[in-house]
């Protein structure tokens, strides 16, 4: 149930970008740059190409919200908590030597790690 949910999500989405890309804005859109006539003029005529695909970008977008919270309350709902990808058991190991062979300081230095310079001189 869920991977056809996201397949259709998916192909929503698409088409929510195709449709958003043939409208034209004020640089002229996908329509517009793709040739007159080709961009959609033809197709849906002078202005009911915006009224038709301003009614399609809506229902793509409501559809692809709707379809966002099915994936997420069945998702949920199936009982699968998040779990992180570092394996447990690799952060309960700290390593206690560096590769150069030399164990690490017991304690950190003092001063906040930074080396201590000596106050400049007036000459």
């Amino acid at each position: 149930m869920i991977y056809l949910l996201v397949i259709l999500h998916i192909l929503v989405a698409i088409g929510l970008v195709i449709s958003i890309l043939l409208q034209s804005g004020r640089g002229g859109g996908l329509a517009g740059a793709l040739g007159g006539s080709f961009g959609g003029g033809a197709v849906f005529g002078g202005r009911g190409a915006a009224g038709f695909l301003t009614k399609v970008t809506t229902g793509f977008s409501i559809a692809f919200v709707v379809l966002t919270l099915l994936i997420n309350i069945i998702s949920t709902r199936q009982g699968s908590r998040p779990t992180s990808v570092i394996p447990r058991e690799a952060s309960s190991e700290i390593p206690t030597t560096v590769p150069g062979g030399e164990g690490l300081p017991e304690t950190p230095p003092t001063g906040g790690g930074m080396p201590q310079t000596p106050p400049p001189t007036g000459d």
